[in-house]
Protein backbone atom coordinates (compact mmCIF):
# COMPACT_ATOMS: atom_id res chain seq x y z
CA UNK A 1 0.00 0.00 0.00
CA UNK A 2 1.28 3.59 -1.03
CA UNK A 3 0.54 6.68 1.13
CA UNK A 4 -1.37 8.15 -1.66
CA UNK A 5 -3.53 4.70 -1.88
CA UNK A 6 -3.69 5.36 2.10
CA UNK A 7 -5.08 8.74 1.99
CA UNK A 8 -7.79 7.17 -0.36
CA UNK A 9 -9.04 4.51 1.99
CA UNK A 10 -9.03 6.79 4.99
CA UNK A 11 -10.84 9.75 3.07
CA UNK A 12 -8.24 12.45 3.63
CA UNK A 13 -5.47 14.80 1.74
CA UNK A 14 -2.15 14.82 2.59
CA UNK A 15 -3.12 18.71 4.22
CA UNK A 16 -4.90 17.07 6.78
CA UNK A 17 -3.99 17.46 10.14
CA UNK A 18 -3.22 15.30 12.72
CA UNK A 19 -6.58 15.49 14.77
CA UNK A 20 -8.15 15.38 11.67
CA UNK A 21 -6.72 12.27 10.70
CA UNK A 22 -7.34 10.57 13.60
CA UNK A 23 -10.82 11.81 14.29
CA UNK A 24 -11.44 10.18 10.53
CA UNK A 25 -9.69 6.90 11.86
CA UNK A 26 -12.25 6.61 14.50
CA UNK A 27 -15.40 7.54 12.23
CA UNK A 28 -14.25 4.56 10.27
CA UNK A 29 -13.84 2.01 12.43
CA UNK A 30 -16.66 2.39 14.29
CA UNK A 31 -18.21 1.70 11.36
CA UNK A 32 -16.71 -0.86 10.38
CA UNK A 33 -15.83 -2.43 13.98
CA UNK A 34 -17.95 -6.00 15.11
CA UNK A 35 -18.70 -4.06 18.48
CA UNK A 36 -20.78 -1.48 17.10
CA UNK A 37 -22.81 -3.62 15.04
CA UNK A 38 -21.02 -2.08 11.60
CA UNK A 39 -19.97 -4.15 8.65
CA UNK A 40 -16.88 -3.57 5.65
CA UNK A 41 -20.23 -4.01 3.82
CA UNK A 42 -21.97 -1.30 4.83
CA UNK A 43 -20.88 2.10 4.68
CA UNK A 44 -17.34 1.35 3.99
CA UNK A 45 -15.24 -0.15 1.08
CA UNK A 46 -12.81 -1.44 3.15
CA UNK A 47 -12.17 -3.77 6.16
CA UNK A 48 -10.74 -2.90 9.69
CA UNK A 49 -7.44 -4.16 8.83
CA UNK A 50 -7.04 -1.77 5.44
CA UNK A 51 -8.00 1.49 7.96
CA UNK A 52 -5.86 0.43 10.75
CA UNK A 53 -2.57 -0.20 7.92
CA UNK A 54 -4.08 2.82 6.16
CA UNK A 55 -4.10 4.65 9.45
CA UNK A 56 -0.62 3.14 10.33
CA UNK A 57 0.98 4.48 6.97
CA UNK A 58 -0.12 7.94 7.35
CA UNK A 59 0.73 8.08 10.87
CA UNK A 60 4.39 7.18 10.28
CA UNK A 61 5.34 8.65 6.55
CA UNK A 62 6.43 11.77 6.59
CA UNK A 63 5.93 14.21 4.22
CA UNK A 64 9.34 15.50 3.76
CA UNK A 65 10.64 11.73 3.78
CA UNK A 66 9.68 10.66 -0.14
CA UNK A 67 6.44 11.49 -2.89
CA UNK A 68 3.87 9.94 -3.09
CA UNK A 69 5.22 6.47 -3.36
CA UNK A 70 6.19 5.63 0.23
CA UNK A 71 6.25 1.99 -0.04
CA UNK A 72 4.04 0.11 3.09
CA UNK A 73 7.02 -1.95 3.22
CA UNK A 74 9.03 0.87 4.89
CA UNK A 75 6.61 1.51 6.98
CA UNK A 76 6.19 -2.11 8.34
CA UNK A 77 9.87 -2.15 8.75
CA UNK A 78 9.44 1.07 10.93
CA UNK A 79 6.51 -0.44 12.68
CA UNK A 80 8.62 -3.87 13.28
CA UNK A 81 11.76 -1.81 15.04
CA UNK A 82 9.16 0.56 16.88
CA UNK A 83 7.62 -2.78 17.91
CA UNK A 84 10.66 -4.91 18.86
CA UNK A 85 12.25 -1.50 21.06
CA UNK A 86 8.61 -1.76 22.60
CA UNK A 87 8.53 -5.25 23.32
CA UNK A 88 12.35 -4.52 25.03
CA UNK A 89 10.37 -1.97 27.30
CA UNK A 90 7.71 -4.35 27.77
CA UNK A 91 5.25 -2.90 25.56
CA UNK A 92 2.69 -4.56 22.90
CA UNK A 93 1.01 -3.50 20.11
CA UNK A 94 -1.01 -1.13 22.17
CA UNK A 95 2.51 0.85 22.30
CA UNK A 96 1.77 1.41 26.08
CA UNK A 97 3.95 0.41 29.09
CA UNK A 98 2.46 -2.75 31.38
CA UNK A 99 2.09 -3.85 34.23
CA UNK A 100 2.37 -7.42 33.89
CA UNK A 101 1.94 -7.33 38.55
CA UNK A 102 -1.57 -5.61 37.64
CA UNK A 103 -4.83 -7.39 39.45
CA UNK A 104 -6.37 -7.54 36.16
CA UNK A 105 -6.65 -6.69 32.37
CA UNK A 106 -8.43 -3.38 31.41
CA UNK A 107 -10.30 -2.18 27.80
CA UNK A 108 -8.73 0.21 26.16
CA UNK A 109 -11.67 1.99 24.93
CA UNK A 110 -11.79 4.47 21.47
CA UNK A 111 -14.60 7.12 21.13
CA UNK A 112 -17.19 6.01 18.28
CA UNK A 113 -17.77 9.67 16.35
CA UNK A 114 -20.31 10.28 13.21
CA UNK A 115 -19.31 12.14 10.25
CA UNK A 116 -19.95 15.52 12.04
CA UNK A 117 -18.17 14.71 14.96
CA UNK A 118 -20.45 13.96 17.48
CA UNK A 119 -19.92 11.39 20.08
CA UNK A 120 -22.02 7.84 19.70
CA UNK A 121 -20.08 6.52 22.35
CA UNK A 122 -17.17 3.85 23.07
CA UNK A 123 -15.81 0.80 21.77
CA UNK A 124 -12.78 -1.42 22.90
CA UNK A 125 -9.74 -1.88 20.66
CA UNK A 126 -7.51 -3.42 22.52
CA UNK A 127 -7.14 -5.54 26.23
CA UNK A 128 -4.55 -5.81 28.56
CA UNK A 129 -2.72 -4.69 31.42
CA UNK A 130 -1.68 -1.23 29.57
CA UNK A 131 -0.09 1.47 32.22
CA UNK A 132 -2.27 4.62 30.77
CA UNK A 133 -0.24 7.17 28.76
CA UNK A 134 -1.79 10.49 27.63
CA UNK A 135 -2.49 9.21 24.25
CA UNK A 136 -5.02 7.63 25.78
CA UNK A 137 -8.29 9.66 26.27
CA UNK A 138 -8.60 10.02 30.34
CA UNK A 139 -12.28 10.00 30.24
CA UNK A 140 -12.25 6.78 28.58
CA UNK A 141 -9.43 5.75 30.93
CA UNK A 142 -11.33 6.36 34.08
CA UNK A 143 -14.50 4.49 32.34
CA UNK A 144 -11.96 1.20 31.50
CA UNK A 145 -11.03 1.27 35.02
CA UNK A 146 -14.25 1.25 36.61
CA UNK A 147 -15.94 -1.17 33.94
CA UNK A 148 -12.82 -3.39 35.39
CA UNK A 149 -13.96 -3.08 39.17
CA UNK A 150 -17.87 -3.42 38.10
CA UNK A 151 -16.85 -7.18 36.46
CA UNK A 152 -14.97 -7.75 39.78
CA UNK A 153 -17.83 -7.47 41.81
CA UNK A 154 -20.43 -8.71 39.52
CA UNK A 155 -18.47 -12.05 39.58
CA UNK A 156 -18.49 -11.85 43.04
CA UNK A 157 -22.25 -10.94 43.24
CA UNK A 158 -23.32 -14.60 41.03
CA UNK A 159 -20.92 -16.21 43.17
CA UNK A 160 -21.50 -15.47 46.56
CA UNK A 161 -24.58 -12.90 46.45
CA UNK A 162 -27.23 -15.12 44.30
CA UNK A 163 -26.73 -12.13 41.61
CA UNK A 164 -27.82 -9.43 44.02
CA UNK A 165 -25.46 -6.60 44.90
CA UNK A 166 -24.51 -6.56 47.98
CA UNK A 167 -25.52 -3.00 50.26
CA UNK A 168 -21.80 -2.27 50.75
CA UNK A 169 -21.19 -2.35 46.59
CA UNK A 170 -21.29 1.09 45.85
CA UNK A 171 -18.95 2.08 48.84
CA UNK A 172 -15.96 -1.03 47.56
CA UNK A 173 -16.59 -0.24 44.25
CA UNK A 174 -15.46 3.46 44.53
CA UNK A 175 -12.18 2.17 46.71
CA UNK A 176 -11.34 -0.55 44.43
CA UNK A 177 -11.31 2.03 41.46
CA UNK A 178 -9.16 3.64 43.17
CA UNK A 179 -6.90 1.17 43.80
CA UNK A 180 -6.94 -0.03 40.24
CA UNK A 181 -6.66 3.01 38.85
CA UNK A 182 -3.25 3.27 40.78
CA UNK A 183 -1.77 0.03 39.18
CA UNK A 184 -2.14 1.62 35.98
CA UNK A 185 -1.03 5.02 35.95
CA UNK A 186 2.81 6.21 36.72
CA UNK A 187 2.61 8.69 38.96
CA UNK A 188 6.44 10.10 38.88
CA UNK A 189 6.86 9.41 35.34
CA UNK A 190 2.69 11.41 34.85
CA UNK A 191 4.56 14.34 36.79
CA UNK A 192 7.22 15.15 34.73
CA UNK A 193 5.25 15.11 31.69
CA UNK A 194 2.46 17.26 32.46
CA UNK A 195 3.70 19.53 35.49
CA UNK A 196 5.91 22.40 34.87
CA UNK A 197 9.37 22.09 36.25
CA UNK A 198 10.38 25.24 37.51
CA UNK A 199 13.90 24.00 39.69
CA UNK A 200 15.78 21.64 41.53
CA UNK A 201 16.56 22.07 45.35
CA UNK A 202 19.91 21.95 46.54
CA UNK A 203 19.91 18.48 46.69
CA UNK A 204 19.10 18.08 43.01
CA UNK A 205 15.49 16.49 43.84
CA UNK A 206 12.95 18.17 40.80
CA UNK A 207 10.37 20.42 42.16
CA UNK A 208 7.42 21.03 39.79
CA UNK A 209 4.75 23.44 39.71
CA UNK A 210 0.77 22.65 39.30
CA UNK A 211 -2.25 25.54 39.48
CA UNK A 212 -4.81 24.02 42.00
CA UNK A 213 -7.40 24.88 43.81
CA UNK A 214 -8.89 24.19 47.82
CA UNK A 215 -12.39 22.78 47.33
CA UNK A 216 -13.75 24.61 50.92
CA UNK A 217 -15.69 22.92 53.48
CA UNK A 218 -15.86 25.42 56.60
CA UNK A 219 -17.76 28.38 56.26
CA UNK A 220 -17.23 31.81 55.97
CA UNK A 221 -12.83 31.76 55.36
CA UNK A 222 -10.30 34.78 54.67
CA UNK A 223 -7.67 33.84 52.11
CA UNK A 224 -5.69 36.35 51.04
CA UNK A 225 -3.29 36.39 48.65
CA UNK A 226 0.25 34.60 49.25
CA UNK A 227 -1.29 32.72 52.18
CA UNK A 228 0.43 29.94 52.88
CA UNK A 229 -1.97 26.57 53.30
CA UNK A 230 -0.63 23.26 55.11
CA UNK A 231 -1.71 19.76 54.31
CA UNK A 232 -4.16 18.46 57.64
CA UNK A 233 -4.75 15.09 57.22
CA UNK A 234 -6.42 12.42 54.26
CA UNK A 235 -9.49 11.20 54.55
CA UNK A 236 -10.78 8.85 51.63
CA UNK A 237 -8.09 9.88 49.18
CA UNK A 238 -8.67 13.37 49.76
CA UNK A 239 -5.98 15.49 50.96
CA UNK A 240 -7.06 18.09 53.50
CA UNK A 241 -5.78 21.38 54.12
CA UNK A 242 -5.49 23.78 56.88
CA UNK A 243 -4.44 28.08 57.10
CA UNK A 244 -2.01 29.20 59.36
CA UNK A 245 -4.17 28.93 62.80
CA UNK A 246 -4.58 25.47 61.77
CA UNK A 247 -8.28 25.62 61.01
CA UNK A 248 -9.34 22.84 58.72
CA UNK A 249 -10.33 24.33 55.71
CA UNK A 250 -11.10 22.21 52.98
CA UNK A 251 -9.28 19.49 50.34
CA UNK A 252 -7.27 19.78 47.60
CA UNK A 253 -8.59 20.15 44.07
CA UNK A 254 -7.51 20.63 40.29
CA UNK A 255 -8.51 22.08 36.93
CA UNK A 256 -7.09 19.31 35.59
CA UNK A 257 -8.75 15.84 37.02
CA UNK A 258 -5.66 13.86 36.21
CA UNK A 259 -3.18 15.55 38.92
CA UNK A 260 -5.59 14.33 41.26
CA UNK A 261 -4.63 10.67 40.61
CA UNK A 262 -1.29 11.35 39.95
CA UNK A 263 -0.42 13.70 42.80
CA UNK A 264 -2.84 12.60 45.99
CA UNK A 265 -1.36 8.72 45.63
CA UNK A 266 2.10 9.99 45.82
CA UNK A 267 1.35 12.07 48.49
CA UNK A 268 0.30 8.99 50.10
CA UNK A 269 3.23 6.98 49.25
CA UNK A 270 5.18 9.38 50.87
CA UNK A 271 7.11 9.79 47.92
CA UNK A 272 6.44 13.84 47.41
CA UNK A 273 6.79 17.56 49.66
CA UNK A 274 4.09 20.07 48.71
CA UNK A 275 4.02 23.52 49.06
CA UNK A 276 0.88 25.48 48.66
CA UNK A 277 0.03 29.60 48.11
CA UNK A 278 -3.25 30.68 47.62
CA UNK A 279 -3.16 32.46 44.02
CA UNK A 280 -3.56 36.22 43.25
CA UNK A 281 -5.90 35.66 40.24
CA UNK A 282 -9.26 34.25 41.72
CA UNK A 283 -12.50 33.68 40.19
CA UNK A 284 -15.39 36.15 40.77
CA UNK A 285 -17.48 34.59 43.76
CA UNK A 286 -21.10 33.87 42.99
CA UNK A 287 -23.84 34.28 46.20
CA UNK A 288 -24.36 30.56 47.09
CA UNK A 289 -24.97 28.40 50.30
CA UNK A 290 -21.71 26.29 49.04
CA UNK A 291 -18.30 27.81 50.30
CA UNK A 292 -16.70 27.41 46.80
CA UNK A 293 -13.04 27.08 46.25
CA UNK A 294 -10.02 29.15 45.98
CA UNK A 295 -7.31 28.89 43.47
CA UNK A 296 -4.01 27.95 44.61
CA UNK A 297 0.06 27.60 43.54
CA UNK A 298 0.98 23.87 44.30
CA UNK A 299 4.67 23.49 44.05
CA UNK A 300 5.87 19.65 44.42
CA UNK A 301 9.29 18.36 45.20
CA UNK A 302 9.66 14.91 43.52
CA UNK A 303 11.65 12.02 45.58
CA UNK A 304 11.32 9.23 43.84
CA UNK A 305 11.06 9.37 39.98
CA UNK A 306 11.70 5.65 39.28
CA UNK A 307 9.63 5.20 35.69
CA UNK A 308 8.70 1.63 36.73
CA UNK A 309 6.97 2.29 40.04
CA UNK A 310 4.16 0.65 41.42
CA UNK A 311 3.46 0.14 45.03
CA UNK A 312 3.79 -3.33 45.88
CA UNK A 313 0.76 -3.77 48.58
CA UNK A 314 -1.84 -2.85 45.76
CA UNK A 315 -2.42 -6.39 44.85
CA UNK A 316 -3.21 -7.63 48.49
CA UNK A 317 -5.23 -4.56 49.36
CA UNK A 318 -7.57 -5.48 45.81
CA UNK A 319 -7.99 -8.67 47.39
CA UNK A 320 -8.49 -7.96 50.89
CA UNK A 321 -11.15 -5.70 49.49
CA UNK A 322 -12.47 -8.32 47.57
CA UNK A 323 -12.62 -10.73 49.97
CA UNK A 324 -14.14 -8.69 52.50
CA UNK A 325 -17.02 -7.94 49.67
CA UNK A 326 -17.76 -11.67 49.26
CA UNK A 327 -18.66 -11.98 52.80
CA UNK A 328 -20.85 -9.22 52.97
Amino acid sequence: MTRREAYKILGISPETSKDEIKKRYRQLMFQVHPDSGGSSAEGCRYSAQEINIAYELVSIAHPAEESDEVDFHKAAGARHRRGKAARNNRKDEWGAPINGNAYREREILCYAEDYDGTVLGSFCVAKGKYVWTTEEEFPLFLLSIYQCGKQLLDECDEQFHGGAASADRQRIQAELTYLLTQQFINGSALLQELAKEEMADADGKQIFYVSAMVELTAGTVSLEAGDLLYPSKLRQHRLYLQNQKGREIGYLSFHDDRFYYIIVPLFEQKRVQIKLQVAEKQEKRRRSKTPGYRNLHLWIKLFDVSENYVPENLNLRIEELVESYKKS
